[in-house]
């Protein structure tokens, strides 16, 4: 037992009582702040990978309305029509909401599957006459096995930045 300047006895489990509480603040706003960091950053891949879900979605279902409406279009009678003019303007809209979805870039001299689907895109609309129905068809066809590449590249990424709470730079 020992005694301070006003004659108090302090035992030596009083300091130890008080260095566990002491211990125990220090512990405990330590994890408050590491546990507003994870949730913070958990929160933020959260977004981002539904972001990319949701970015994903819209262009596979916009890639997929381009390759119909311009197989309609080329294999149907409507040229002529007033539904053609509707027809045409709906393609020219998916056009570029496919472009701006993109991010193009040429990796290891080589065009990413992005650059390719944007080329694609840029040259099916020059293949619609009737004497290149072929060269459409293989057209829209590279489109589609591109398009496919690309969103399992995405949906590969999106899965390891979920399970792994990375995210990658593109």
């Amino acid at each position: 037992m020992y005694s301070d300047e006003r004659g108090m006895h302090v035992e030596l489990k009083d300091y130890f009582y008080a260095f566990g509480i002491i211990a125990t603040a220090v512990v405990s706003i330590w994890n408050i702040i590491n546990h507003y960091k994870v949730n913070k950053r958990t929160s933020f891949i959260n977004t981002v990978t539904s972001e990319r879900v949701k970015w994903l979605d819209k262009l596979r279902h916009n890639i997929s309305s381009f390759c119909g409406l311009t197989h309609t279009w080329t294999m149907s009678n409507i040229q002529g029509k007033p539904e053609e003019y509707e027809l045409i303007s709906e393609l020219d809209k998916l056009r570029y909401q496919i472009r701006l979805q993109l991010n193009p870039k040429i990796e290891n001299n080589e065009p990413n599957p992005d650059k390719k689907i944007e080329e694609l895109i840029a040259r099916i609309p020059d293949l619609t006459h009737e004497s290149k129905h072929a060269e459409l068809k293989e057209a829209v066809n590279d489109l589609i096995l591109t398009s496919q590449v690309l969103l399992k590249e995405e949906w590969e990424k999106i899965k390891a930045e979920a399970k792994k709470g990375d995210l990658k730079e593109a």
